[in-house]
Parts: structure tokens; sequence; C-alpha cells
């Protein structure tokens, strides 16, 4: 059902942007440093953080008193640190990608990946904060996970996911064979035991898995969030964003029509509009009520915008399309 967008926010919108909004989705009005690849949403007792990919400096970070107005803040390791050359093309020196970040037992962390397109030569490495994000004592904890040519998985695209019972995992990898969990340490946050293949598509490739879990009537649930189809190609990209469920943090999980997710499963949640193109990238706060992604403006050459916006989640315990 179509949800017209109130007076307030038609006078808060830009002409153009409403006219390109498909009528169903009402993104945040945001305003500053908007330009995102990736965008990892956190949200501490005092601030708003995205987390992002980066070209050619370290981990690049965005903060907001509101999550509204963001502004671009120093990155982290900005001079890029020694062993990422290893992962890197020649003429590149600290380029991070879709990092994975927030706050365990009082301390900040940041997984992220360094490697190159189509590469399964690829990092995820690990930084942390004593005392959070916000403090920003950043000492990097070395690459936790790697991979090479002929490897099952490709090691990029990391996120921390909680098991109910309090217990860290970590969510990786892109195309390949596709989306990867494996459990971490609960003190060090590094990789432990075995790893468990939860999502493939063999036709459109997919990436960039975020689970949070959600109890609804009851029963807890995993949500695997995911981006589909080709990024990174401005207003060409074919991304996607989609969703599966589980009661297992491993899976299997499914989509709303029952498909698994290793079959090419994932019921869809945005897509390519007349303006936007290739959303994607997408992060969740943990308890699933804000979604953050890029997309990526047609009439702006196709560069790469930061959304921001609600998930509103329906009595069968599914997320509803944000855009």
């Amino acid at each position: 059902m179509l949800i017209t967008l109130t007076r307030r926010l038609r006078r808060l919108l830009p002409l153009a942007l409403f006219a390109a909004l498909p009528a169903f989705a009402a993104p945040w009005q945001l305003s500053g440093s908007l330009g995102t690849h990736d965008p990892h949403i956190v949200r501490t007792s005092s601030s708003w953080w995205i987390f992002e990919t980066t070209d050619n400096q370290g981990l690049a970070v965005k903060y907001s008193a509101d999550g509204r107005a963001w502004t671009q803040g120093l990155p982290i390791f900005g001079n890029g640190l020694s062993w990422w050359r290893n992962y890197l093309p020649s003429d590149k020196t600290a380029m991070v990608w879709a990092p994975g970040c927030g706050e365990w037992k009082g301390n900040g962390y940041c997984y992220y990946a360094v490697s190159s397109f189509g590469s399964q030569k690829s990092a995820i490495g690990l930084a942390t904060s004593a005392g959070g994000i916000a403090t920003g004592r950043w000492v990097d904890q070395g690459p936790v996970l790697t991979s090479k040519a002929g490897d099952s998985y490709n090691a990029i695209d990391p996120a921390l996911a909680i098991r109910a019972n309090g217990a860290p995992y970590l969510v990786y990898g892109s195309f390949w064979n596709g989306i990867f969990i494996r459990p971490v340490d609960a003190t060090t946050l590094k990789p432990t035991g075995t790893a468990t293949n939860i999502a493939r598509d063999t036709v459109n490739g997919i990436e960039n898995g975020i689970v949070i879990s959600r109890v609804h009537n009851g029963q807890a649930w995993y949500y695997l969030f995911a981006s589909k189809g080709l990024c990174c190609k401005g207003a060409q990209s074919t991304y996607r964003i989609v969703v599966g469920r589980s009661t297992s943090i491993t899976g299997p999980y499914v989509d709303k029509a029952g498909v698994s997710m290793m079959s090419g499963g994932g019921t869809l949640l945005a897509q390519s509009g007349a303006r936007f193109k290739g959303p994607g990238g997408q992060s969740l706060l943990t308890n699933g009520s804000v979604m953050a992604w890029h997309a990526y403006d047609a009439l702006a050459n196709g560069a790469p915008v930061l959304f921001v916006g609600d998930v509103s989640w329906g009595s069968d315990g599914w997320p509803a399309p944000v855009w």
C-alpha cells in the first residue's frame, strides 16, 4: 500500500529529490557530508557514527549528534598500515573496504577489509579502541582472517553478529561461495571455530551480509540482510538489498517465500528507482530499527549518496521495504 508523505516532509525534501523517491519510502532528511560507500551505522550514548569504504586513505568516519546532520571526521590509520600493502594494488596505500564497527564490552571495535576488485587476495583486519568509539584510541590488532585464490570464500565485508545467548560471531564474504559466519572469541573478537556458509547466489552474486536478532511472538529470529548484484558502477549499478531469516544464527536462512538463501533466495527490500540507483552496502542498528545504505545519484554523474531510514517491522515478523 502506498504511503503518502506528510506535508512537513514535503516541505523539507528538495522537490527534485521528492519526485525521485518511490511513494512508499521516506528516508530521513540528511545534510552535511553525504558521499559514502558501504555505510556502517552505529549509535552510542552520545553520538551517531558512520564507518565507510574509502579509496586511498584509512578507515573513514562520519559523526552526527542526531543521525541527520553528518560531519566527515579524520580517518583511522589515515596513512595506512604496512601490512595492508600485501593485499592492495600497487597504486594504493591505504584503501579500506566495508568496515563493520561498534562497541563491545565497553570498547570500540572495527573490522575492515583490505583487498582489490575481483581478487580473493584479501584480509579482514581488526582495530580496537579502549573506552569506546568516541575516545579514538584505535590500536590495530592485525589481520584476523585472510583468503587467497582458490579458497571457498573472500575475506571481505566483515560484520559482528550476536547470538541470543550473547555469543559473538563474524559474518563475512563476497561472491564466490557467498556469505559465511563463524564464532569469534568473546575477549579478543578474533575468529575461532568452524565457518558455515549461509548465503549464496551464483547468478547475481551476494555480499555485505549483516545479521541481527529480534524476538517475534516469543521466538528469537535471526535476520540476514545482504546486497545482490553489482555495486560501484555509478548509475549503472544493479545492487539491491534483500533479507532472509532463521531460528539459528548459522542458518538455514530463507526468504518470505520459503526459498533458501543458499539457493539464491532473498526477499527484496530496496531496488533502483528513477533517480537513485543500486541501493546496497546496507547496515542496521543492532535492534533493527534503523538502516543505512548507499545509492547512486543518476542526476549527479552516479555519485554515491548516504541514506538513512526507519525500518518498519510487520505483524508477520518481516521488515517492510525501505525503498
